[in-house]
């Protein structure tokens, strides 16, 4: 029983109109949770509406009895007619004539259809291309947007093939396909060497390493483009190298248009990796950042695409710093012409062995130097490596000491030749009396040079980690020893125009005129006048230029100055010295020339003279001969008076003393002339002559014999002041002279 049950319900249906309409599957169906109540009631229903439902078929046909009945007429009639034609063989004559039809048809309608059948290839043809518009056109789009250089349009074409190439699959696109992958690879050989162009910007060359990778994702164009940027960089540095020793085959001219050549290649560097390498260091970060490929965040791919690691590129920035330093200090520092010096040495001719490369360096080097300067703070401003940075101060140090030793060559040799400058023309001073233009401009010399060296040397940028100049023992070294040089060269002047001096013609002691010494050359001036102008520069020069300078210098922070300054004062006293020995020799030799000739004129003879009348023409002489001297330097200076007046009265007093000292005898008159003559000349001269020399002046007097009674007698003393009463005009000079 349950198998038929379940039976029933394979077959059965729950549609009570239908043949296979099983009850038990209706119960199972709809009345699953039906009580037997409610069963009961259902069943009752079902019999009434079975009875109602047979009731209303009898119903139907009684009411439409007529309508049956016409229908089953309808189709006897149809039976025998259809029977009729069997017998009659009507339907060929039928199909005969649908033939006939059908013929007549294809013959007017064929080319018609035909040229439909067309039509509709032809339109199904132009939907396709319509449809696949853009493939067709792909090509020539491609090729116009590359000579419009409109790549980023031609990146979304090839985006867009690439997607349609997938989802066909026909001989015709696989040959559009063939010649899209051609200009594929041209432009990726375009997109390579736009790449590799040097220089090139940032953007553009993101711009490139994007495109790259739209259309070959599995490359890594930055990379390469990385590596032609640095090779190229360095390239262009080395390029820039001057070989410093092929010179020592060239002629003078061409060393010094190599320094220009060198000067200006390094200026080139320095433009060039400005330039360049701050956008090479971005493109590197952002590798390492892994910022320059639109890739998803899976770390597989990233890596995957992400090749090379920081040290690769630590060791690529190293050589572009590298070469460059090496580039700089090939054609600059390999060059230095400076000989080396230590304070209290004398100066070698060897440091003027190569004046014209020094004269050709200075007009260069310290702008070159200051464009080397804003290329390493720029590098510095990068976040490179600490020892890159230390590299390229160091660098720029040593670029600066350089320039400083430059400088202070290129001063010393200006500040030997200042001698050539002098013209003679005097400028009055108060304390110091009249000087030409020489100290000053020694001054303004030195003022000019240390503010170049301030500018170009001195002032740094701590910030950014530059060192201080004289924080350096070498720098402070050779600063101090340029200082000592540039002072010793300019007491090298003095010395020089002395010797100029000295081999004059002119006449020691000449009348002077007012109109004499504003005239722009020597030639006119006595040989003793320009040794006292000389002179007076000399103490100017030690007076006032030496202690601004040194003040100059201390406000520039240079040390040791007290040192260089102890040292500076040897050779300034040497040269002081010098320079006074001169000028008393100058004015000493018509003075002691004829200095014993005038005493013994007339055949005088101590032993044998018998009356004293006056005071005898040789110490006039020397007194006429001192008053022109004192004129002539008053007119400089009143205080050089009494310094060069006490040395040649030194000198004369000697020579007095020698000659005196070779009488062997006096007669009575005679030890009184001489004692006349002494006493006159210690009056009238007395205030010019140092303490030393005045008391052996005295000392001279005594030895003469009877000296004291002779300087008690009356009549020496009124032919004295006879005397000094006719020598008051020429004896009031000494008067005033300022004793020192």
């Amino acid at each position: 029983m349950s198998a038929s049950f379940c039976t029933d319900l394979e077959i059965g249906s729950t549609d009570i109109t239908q043949p296979n309409f099983n009850p038990y599957y209706y119960l199972l169906a709809h009345k699953s949770n039906a009580t037997f109540d409610d069963l009961r009631k259902d069943y009752q229903h079902l019999k009434r509406t079975q009875v109602d439902n047979r009731g209303a078929s009898t119903t139907l046909v009684k009411n439409n009895i007529a309508s049956f009945m016409e229908a089953v007429d309808i189709m006897k009639d149809i039976r025998r007619l259809s029977a009729d034609d069997r017998r009659k063989n009507f339907y060929e004559t039928v199909i005969k004539l649908v033939e006939e039809i059908s013929r007549i048809a294809h013959s007017m309608y064929d080319t018609d259809l035909a040229r439909k059948d067309y039509s509709d290839t032809i339109r199904n043809a132009l939907n396709v291309i319509q449809r696949y518009k853009f493939i067709f056109h792909l090509p020539q789009t491609i090729e116009r947007s590359v000579k419009r250089e409109e790549y980023e349009k031609v990146i979304n074409d090839l985006v867009r093939a690439r997607a349609a190439f997938e989802t066909v699959d026909s001989k015709v696109f696989r040959n559009i396909q063939r010649e899209v992958e051609q200009q594929i690879q041209n432009l990726r050989t375009l997109f390579r060497q736009r790449l590799t162009e040097f220089p090139s910007s940032i953007d553009d060359q993101k711009l490139f390493i994007r495109y790259l990778h739209s259309l070959d994702p599995r490359a890594d164009p930055a990379w390469d483009c990385i590596i032609h940027q640095k090779a190229a960089l360095i390239e262009v540095l080395r390029s820039c190298a001057v070989d410093p020793k092929q010179q020592h085959q060239q002629s003078h001219d061409i060393k010094l248009h190599n320094h220009d050549q060198a000067t200006a290649m390094v200026d080139q560097a320095c433009d060039v990796l400005t330039t360049a390498f701050p956008d090479l260091w971005y493109l590197i970060q952002l590798y390492l950042k892994k910022k320059l490929y639109p890739l998803s965040e899976k770390s597989e791919e990233i890596d995957r695409t992400y090749m090379h690691k920081a040290p690769e590129f630590l060791a690529l920035t190293r050589d572009i710093i590298q070469t460059f330093i090496s580039v700089v200090r090939q054609n600059l520092l390999s060059r230095s012409v400076t000989p080396k010096f230590d304070m209290g040495s004398s100066q070698d001719d060897e440091l003027y062995t190569n004046a014209d490369e020094t004269y050709q360096r200075v007009k260069t080097l310290p702008h070159c130097i200051q464009n080397c300067r804003l290329c390493v703070l720029h590098l510095v401003s990068l976040d490179i490596q600490a020892d890159f940075k230390r590299d390229l101060q160091q660098l720029m140090f040593d670029l600066r000491l350089e320039c400083f030793k430059l400088i202070m060559d290129h001063a010393c040799l200006e500040v030997s030749r200042l001698n050539t400058q002098e013209t003679w023309e005097l400028e009055y001073d108060e304390q110091l009396g009249s000087h030409t233009k020489l100290p000053n401009l020694f001054h303004d010399m030195i003022v000019t040079k240390a503010n170049i060296i301030y500018e170009n040397v001195l002032s740094v940028n701590v910030t950014k980690g530059e060192r201080k100049f004289f924080e350096d023992k070498e720098a402070t070294k050779q600063a101090a020893i340029a200082v000592y040089r540039l002072l010793g060269d300019f007491a090298s002047v003095f010395q020089i125009l002395i010797k100029d001096c000295s081999s004059s013609t002119s006449n020691s002691i000449e009348p002077l005129s007012s109109s004499t010494i504003m005239i722009n050359s020597s030639e006119h001036l006595s040989k003793t006048m320009c040794l006292i102008i000389i002179l007076n520069n000399f103490a100017y020069t030690r007076r006032f230029i030496l202690p601004r300078l040194k003040k100059l210098f201390l406000n520039y922070s240079f040390r040791g100055m007290d040192r260089v300054y102890d040292e500076t004062e040897i050779i300034y006293n040497r040269v002081d010295e010098q320079l006074l020995d001169t000028v008393q020799n100058e004015y000493l030799r018509p003075f002691l020339h004829r200095l014993e000739s005038r005493m013994y004129a007339g055949r005088f003879d101590w032993a044998t003279h018998v009356r004293v009348i006056s005071v005898k023409d040789y110490v006039k002489h020397i007194i006429l001969d001192l008053a022109r001297v004192h004129s002539e330097i008053y007119s400089i200076s009143n205080q050089l008076v009494f310094i060069v007046l006490s040395r040649i009265l030194a000198t004369l007093v000697n020579e007095l003393a020698k000659l005196y000292s070779n009488i062997n005898q006096f007669s009575k008159a005679g030890s009184m002339q001489a004692c006349l003559d002494l006493i006159a000349l210690q009056e009238c001269l007395g205030r010019c002559m140092e303490t030393g020399t005045s008391n052996k002046l005295k000392e001279l007097i005594t030895q003469i014999p009877d000296a004291a009674e002779h300087i008690k007698s009356k009549a020496l003393t009124d032919m004295l002041n006879v005397f000094l009463k006719q020598m008051q005009p020429y004896s009031i000079a000494f008067r005033d002279v300022i004793q020192q």
